[in-house]
């Protein structure tokens, strides 16, 4: 069963963030209307492994993911529940719970594999309410429905609240993209009123915003421009 730590969740969708190639895992709250939202990185093949079954789709041929669930029946292995627990850096954590007669198992896995296993399978979600606390996506009172609180985190206008700069080795390389599936690039509780600010510091704020989203998305072209717009903005500032 799961902790009381936990919240479970649906998939709400698959969609890009900044370019076709790379999307995001969104996530909501299941019991809560309309609840927050958390988005995972992850890969391209995974996000099309995710979405088959959310379209109701099947391949061909069994995937590696399809060919898994075929193999645990007959193994006598079953899937109670997939928990995505925490974060190490930028990556997050996530674990199969398995049921093989008396016995519990709990296999590590990156989020985006796990929830692949558990849309195949039809089992549940959860994800810590811790991370939801730290870097959910929080909807306005006004929001009907997950879709609008996502469309606002969607406009880059709505991100101008200014973010602590990235410690170093957070920016995640492309190997460690490929094998884990990583954080949001905007953690910021959008369903905040941002606090009256002047105009150039609400620029700002939303510069830095997108150049974390850049970096984070290996956009680096995207991030040099970023970058010496910020500079720019704050030499005029400081002028």
């Amino acid at each position: 069963m799961p902790s009381a730590a936990t919240v479970e969740v649906s998939v709400l969708k698959v969609a890009p963030l900044l370019r076709e190639d790379r999307p995001l895992l969104w996530l909501v709250e299941k019991n809560s209307d309309p609840g927050r939202l958390l988005g995972i990185a992850i890969g391209e093949f995974e996000a099309a492994a995710i979405q088959m079954p959310l379209d109701g789709d099947e391949p061909v041929r069994p995937i590696s993911y399809d060919l898994l669930v075929r193999m645990l029946a007959p193994l006598g292995v079953t899937v109670a529940q997939v928990v995505i627990h925490g974060t190490e850096g930028t990556v997050y954590l996530a674990r199969l719970v398995l049921h093989w007669g008396d016995h519990v198992r709990e296999v590590d896995a990156r989020p985006s594999d796990a929830v692949a296993i558990a849309l195949r399978l039809g089992v549940p979600i959860f994800v810590a309410t811790e991370l939801f606390d730290r870097l959910g996506v929080v909807p306005l009172p006004t929001d009907v429905d997950p879709e609008q609180t996502l469309a606002r985190f969607l406009e880059p206008e709505a991100q101008i609240e200014p973010r602590p700069p990235m410690e170093a080795g957070e920016a995640t390389d492309r190997g460690s993209r490929d094998s884990a599936d990583v954080r949001r690039p905007a953690a910021t509780a959008i369903g905040s009123p941002a606090p009256a600010t002047p105009l150039a510091a609400d620029e700002l704020a939303l510069l830095q915003s997108e150049l974390e989203r850049a970096v984070v998305c290996e956009e680096y072209e995207e991030a040099a421009r970023l970058r010496d717009a910020i500079e720019s903005l704050a030499n005029r500032r400081r002028g």
